[in-house]
């Protein structure tokens, strides 16, 4: 018993090693890095850097749900000059038209979600208190990510953000921070 404890210790040790921006490797950016985001990550979101967004136009590429006005919030804006978001970069967007929807994103790094928005990884929020209602590379089979008939996160990042590190949003656009 005692040595599964001490076993069950070094793994969760060696995990949150390397878990957040200083653990895995090279510096901010570095893909090779590992970050695991968890609710406690979210819950002070409000009190980020944060944009109003009126959302995308609707040019008839978007599903309904993911139009109209929206806050966005990021736990650190990148460095002036990035090219791509640190690993540990943490976005939340709260959709404000509807059913008010609560997105997350995580730049996860370590090649995850590597056939998609690679190194990022999706997650959708309740709120009050804050808490991971899924997370992945997509939501859970029969959910959608803001009403997207395909289910996906990654169809649309990989369409509007791919020359912005998967980040759909200008008001997050690298190079304006």
């Amino acid at each position: 018993m005692a040595l599964r404890l001490s076993m069950a210790i070094a793994a969760a040790a060696g995990v949150l090693g390397a878990c957040g921006s200083g653990g895995g490797g090279g510096g901010p950016g570095d893909a090779s890095q590992n970050f695991l985001a968890f609710s406690s990550t979210f819950a002070p979101f409000r009190t980020w850097t944060s944009f109003h967004s009126d959302g995308p136009t609707d040019d008839g590429t978007f599903p309904p749900d993911v139009l109209g006005p929206r806050t966005q919030y990021i736990n650190t804006p990148p460095p002036h000059g990035a090219t791509e978001f640190p690993v540990g970069t943490v976005i939340v967007e709260s959709r404000e038209s509807g059913t008010m929807k609560i997105f997350g994103a995580v730049k996860r790094g370590g090649g995850f979600n590597a056939g998609g928005a690679t190194n990022w990884e999706w997650f959708e929020l309740s709120d009050a208190p804050v808490t991971i209602v899924w997370r992945g590379v997509g939501p859970p089979l029969g959910d959608t990510y803001g009403g997207d008939p395909n289910g996906g996160c990654n169809s649309c990042h990989l369409r509007c953000g791919a020359g912005n590190d998967y980040v759909c949003s200008p008001r997050l656009a690298l190079g304006s921070f």
